[in-house]
């Protein structure tokens, strides 16, 4: 990235450079790219670094936070051995004694049992359970109907457990669920397996334990001045705080369920009041602890503080880099003006003498490398002043010649033109009148693009009798050469029709093909043209018997395509051209006879469509390109096919010269 920068700055100044730009490109600038990777570095770090220190911090607490609850589990357990005979021998009674019957046991007076039995109303509750886990009987009216298999599946099979195996459970402290105080609780079922009896009893020592419990983590977090809030979450189900009486919204009680379930921990920042704010969650594992098995340490640390000693540090960073790169620059100035100042005049002497004033002398001052510099340009200049005026007076001799032998040129030029243009008139004058196309053939379309003037493709017809003939030729070459050929090929068709009486397109071209041979060895080029390619024609020939709907057709090298009912048929013609073979015994052309229908359209063609350039990658159209196209436009009308042949052919061709000449002849039959 850094070498494509200094790349793009090069590219710029190279355009038009001075010293001074030169020592900005080289020095300057690679300095304060330096300075900006070193600073975004230091920025970077520095940042880095406040995060670990309070990620340390904030371990540390948590360390702190366990060795804490750890010594309130040990006061815990104290507590709970003085407790338990206690509860056991309420619970024996109330089994053995007061409930051996459980006949009456929903709607028993428990007020009474328990002041019956000493026990303190305050502290100590008795709780009635059924098998669905239904609380249906207590002297602690608020959990009266709690249902205690919704305080999560574990708490669920502890009680169903305690029906199967019809044991007295004695469970250590735990939260209550109404109050959020520490309860120690004891499950007996009873004889018939019915119900559990189950007690709870509050503790004040337990109280002031919690209550030093919290008042400790409280001083942690004071002594760490950019610790917002620190508390301690247990129960994976039901995620309650054991440090301060508080309510998590729902989002927040899914998420910590969350660190629950994944035994992880992770941060998340918010901006909460235009703080920046950093919600810290650490899973802690208890796996020898009764009263959570594992817990949640949620630390909660502002970071505006920070934040803001990062930023001011930046602004400072930028303030003292952008002026030191101003004093850099203006120190580079002007000490580079004592050298660009001489050197900016030469270079002024310089440009008035490339506009052509050649009497400009440099200045020489001084006594350094700029002065021989000077005094070398001066020399220089008044060789180049010498040379200048002699080659001017030769220029202007030439100058009278080349303007004789361009007029000569521009004369010979018209006289070419014109008479290549005389020469297309003749070539016209050969193709048949368009009145005479529609006479003859009046379903039909010939679309004709020679590449020049004159053409070497053309097209041929006649009507004898009740059979209409035409052709499509193809001469060899284009041009002038094509032209020439373009003649003897219809002189020779009309000879073979007119004279020979040839009825069959096979014999006509027979002919066609005798008659050229003897046409080229008569002009004794030993049939090469003038371009190096044997003299020759391709072309396509149809007969059309309207009358008995019959075709006839031969082919030199070129096909015939026949679309009927949508299928497009290809008749091929012989692979041979005319006038290509100069042998005693000719070859003889192949006549192919096929019936008419009504709806057949018949297309001939020279090479020049397919073989144009053009298209995205500037490739030929080609002749399956030309055969698709066909068969898609054979249901328009045959006076709008030509149209579209035409302008897919420009919009294909582009910018790309036409590289022959055009012939395609399209003929529905009706």
């Amino acid at each position: 990235m850094l070498n494509k920068l200094i790349k793009r700055i090069k590219l710029y100044y190279m355009r038009k450079t001075t010293i001074f730009k030169q020592l900005i490109l080289n020095v300057v600038i690679p300095a304060v790219l330096a300075l900006l990777v070193l600073g975004a570095f230091n920025y970077t770090q520095t940042k880095r670094n406040l995060v670990e220190s309070i990620d340390t911090k904030n371990r540390i607490l948590a360390g702190e936070i366990i060795h804490v609850t750890e010594f309130m589990e040990l006061s815990l357990e104290i507590v709970e051995h003085e407790l338990n005979p206690t509860m056991e021998n309420y619970s024996n009674e109330l089994v053995h004694r007061y409930f051996l019957n459980t006949k009456n046991i929903e709607n028993a007076d428990l007020n009474k049992i328990r002041k019956e039995l000493g026990m303190n109303p305050e502290m100590e509750d008795i709780y009635i359970i059924n098998k669905e886990g239904e609380i249906v009987n207590t002297t602690y009216e608020a959990d009266l109907g709690l249902n205690l298999y919704s305080f999560g599946k574990d708490h669920e099979n502890m009680i169903k457990s305690i029906f199967e195996e019809g044991k007295f459970f004695n469970e250590r402290f735990t939260v209550e669920s109404s109050t959020k105080r520490l309860k120690k609780y004891t499950y007996h079922p009873t004889i018939d397996g019915e119900y559990i009896i189950e007690l709870g009893i509050y503790s004040k020592r337990t109280d002031e334990i919690i209550e030093f419990f919290k008042n400790t983590v409280k001083k942690l977090s004071q002594h760490q001045p950019s610790i917002v809030d620190v508390d301690l979450f247990i129960s994976k189900d039901h995620p309650i705080s054991l440090t301060k009486d508080i309510e998590l919204s729902d989002s927040e009680i899914n998420f910590m369920k969350d660190r629950f379930a994944k035994q992880d921990s992770t941060r998340i920042p918010m901006k909460i009041d235009k703080k920046k704010l950093y919600y810290t969650y650490l899973y802690i594992e208890r796996a020898n602890s009764d009263l959570y098995k594992g817990a949640v340490v949620r630390i909660i640390t502002d970071r505006t503080r920070e934040e803001i000693l990062l930023r001011n540090e930046l602004i400072k960073f930028v303030f003292i880099f952008g002026l030191t790169i101003l004093v850099v620059v203006i120190l580079l100035y002007r000490k580079t003006k004592v050298i660009t100042h001489p050197i900016k005049k030469l270079v002024e002497k310089v440009t008035r003498v490339s506009d052509g004033n050649l009497s400009i002398r440099a200045e020489v001052e001084g006594n350094n490398e700029i002065t021989t510099l000077s005094q070398k340009f001066n020399a220089m200049i008044a060789e180049l002043e010498s040379y200048y005026n002699e080659l001017e007076q030769k220029v202007k001799d030439r100058t009278a010649e080349v303007v004789r032998q361009k007029e000569e040129i521009e004369i010979k030029n018209k006289h070419i033109t014109d008479s290549i243009k005389y020469a297309k008139r003749i070539q016209n004058a050969i193709l048949p009148p368009d009145n005479y196309v529609k006479q003859l053939l009046p379903n039909s379309f010939i679309l004709y693009k020679p590449k020049d003037i004159v053409s070497g493709d053309f097209y041929w017809m006649t009507k004898k009798s009740n059979l209409t003939i035409y052709a499509a030729v193809d001469c060899t070459g284009h041009g002038v050469p094509g032209a020439f050929m373009s003649i003897v090929g219809n002189n020779q068709l009309n000879y073979a029709v007119d004279v020979k009486k040839a009825r069959e397109a096979s014999t006509i071209l027979d002919y066609l093909n005798e008659g050229v041979i003897e046409t080229l060895r008569e002009k004794g080029n030993e049939h090469i043209g003038v371009s190096g390619i044997k003299d020759g024609m391709d072309l396509a020939l149809c007969i059309i018997d309207k009358k008995n709907m019959k075709l006839q057709f031969a082919g030199a090298n070129n096909p015939l395509c026949l679309i009927r009912n949508g299928e497009l048929i290809q008749i091929k013609g012989n692979r041979m051209a005319i006038g290509g073979n100069f042998s005693d015994d000719l070859p003889k052309f192949t006549n192919h006879e096929l019936d008419l229908q009504k709806g057949d359209i018949l297309y001939t063609f020279s090479d020049g469509y397919p073989d144009q350039f053009g298209g995205e990658d500037g490739r030929k159209f080609m002749l399956k390109k030309f055969r698709e196209l066909l068969l898609k436009i054979h249901k328009n009308p045959i006076e709008e096919q030509e149209k579209i042949l035409d302008d897919v052919l420009e919009n294909w061709r582009g910018k790309e010269e036409q590289v022959d000449d055009i012939l395609v002849i399209g003929v529905k039959i009706e």
